[in-house]
């Protein structure tokens, strides 16, 4: 089975438990938590909304795709609801049936498993897409646990923040140094303390911005993902040549071309294409030998679709 279909496939279903439920809906849209189960990658904590009168919603699963996914032709009779949730690999339906105060549903593709999930009406906060912080916001640089190798990378992100101009690519501001775990964007950004060179650390922070830049541009970022899936129908999924997962392998196509995008207006195009050879031998070693061989048509594609930085 393919794993980003299974992958996408999942999310859908949680869109769908969300929204059924018989009782009365508020206007603005329910806030519903809860976990959908994905064979290949496991259970996902998922976050969706709906909205009943408007026919359409969101659902997010925060550890899994950074980006919250559309819903569509909602449709509520008594205790069940039916919709539709748009992906790169086409639509997915969703059924699901209320049962006290919880959502319990099936996602349905063609080529696909069945799948199951749950959720539960929720009072946490609504899906919020990233809004850029102002310039003249501080950092909030942080540590984990306060030892002497997380306060040395903080100190020497302060310098970077100052050394450069990288207001245009930072699109979060609170900031975690945490040894021990792997560099990831969400919930909150969080580097390592295994980066060594100020360019490693530099292209670190860029990528995991990018991450969340990707948020602010979700039609763009549709777009060109509907190219990439054609040109590259067939990914890695195990580390070090994949990202750990087909879809994710997927994901990193963009959020690495952007890394070097970013990271060459930083600190120029040879420098940063130097790193870029470097990372072929480190891990994501496809994604970023595929950049490499087809660099002139993904600097194309992300300018055609207005995703380069000026």
């Amino acid at each position: 089975m393919n794993q980003l279909l299974n992958t996408l496939i999942v999310v859908l279903i949680i869109s769908s438990i969300t929204s059924c439920k018989g009782q009365t809906i508020n206007e603005d849209g329910d806030v519903w938590d809860g976990i959908f189960q994905i064979a290949s990658v496991g259970d996902q904590k998922a976050k969706a909304e709906f909205n009943f009168p408007e026919k359409n919603g969101l659902l997010m699963l925060p550890d899994l795709i950074p980006i919250p996914l559309n819903i569509t032709e909602l449709i509520q009779k008594g205790d069940s609801v039916y919709f539709t949730v748009g992906f790169r690999s086409g639509p997915a339906f969703c059924a699901g049936v209320f049962v006290n105060d919880s959502i319990k549903g099936t996602i349905r593709k063609e080529g696909l498993d069945d799948s199951d999930f749950w959720l539960a009406r929720s009072s946490s906060k609504p899906i919020n897409f990233v809004e850029k912080p102002a310039a003249d916001a501080p950092y909030e640089i942080t540590t984990f646990s306060g030892n002497e190798k997380e306060k040395a990378v903080a100190e020497r992100l302060n310098t970077l923040v100052a050394k450069y101009d990288l207001e245009p690519y930072v699109f979060t501001k609170k900031i975690q140094i945490q040894e021990g775990v792997i560099p990831h964007s969400h919930p909150v950004l969080t580097l390592g303390v295994d980066d060594d060179t100020e360019t490693k650390l530099l292209a670190t922070f860029l990528h995991e911005q990018m991450h969340w830049y990707s948020m602010t541009k979700e039609p763009e970022f549709m777009n060109v993902g509907e190219v990439l899936l054609k040109k590259y129908p067939k990914m890695p999924s195990e580390l070090p040549e994949g990202a750990g997962s087909e879809q994710s392998t997927f994901l990193h196509l963009g959020i690495c071309y952007l890394e070097f995008h970013t990271l060459s207006q930083v600190i120029g195009k040879e420098k940063a294409m130097e790193h870029l050879q470097w990372m072929t031998t480190q891990y994501y070693r496809w994604v970023y030998r595929t950049l490499i061989e087809d660099m002139d048509e993904f600097e194309t594609l992300f300018e055609e679709n207005g995703l380069h930085f000026k």
